[in-house]
């Protein structure tokens, strides 16, 4: 029994502290730290909040996009992610399986918070 409860406590700790958030125009307020994790195209479509990171998430491609990830944010502090509609961005989440990050998944996506009036800015490379 003993061994069973290590093991799942050294599993709990191998992985980023993550939590969802329904996203809205308020709630984005709260993140110093936003990455918006969509394709360019979708980027050029509705453009991007302001301040936020662009990677693309490829999930065949964990590496690359923790090594990106890594030199556009400070991975000590908490950092939210967005895509389109909230799949993808709780997809990168849980593989992003580093115990020391905080990762938001904020539900919802671009589409949601669009739909609540928020107001994107263009998208510039």
């Amino acid at each position: 029994m003993k061994k069973i409860l290590l093991l799942g406590a050294a599993a709990a700790m191998a992985f980023a502290e993550i939590s969802t958030v329904q996203v809205s125009p308020e709630a984005i307020k709260n993140y110093e730290q936003i990455v918006d994790i969509r394709t360019p195209a979708e980027w050029m479509e509705t453009g991007v909040i302001k301040g936020a990171k662009t990677i693309t998430f490829n999930a065949t491609d964990k590496e690359g996009f923790l090594n990106e990830l890594k030199a556009k944010v400070d991975l000590k502090k908490p950092v939210a992610l967005i895509c389109r509609s909230g799949r993808r961005s709780a997809a990168a989440a849980m593989m992003i399986d580093s115990p020391e990050l905080n990762i938001i998944n904020l539900d919802g996506g671009m589409g949601s918070l669009i739909n609540q009036g928020y107001e994107t800015v263009p998208y510039q490379k």
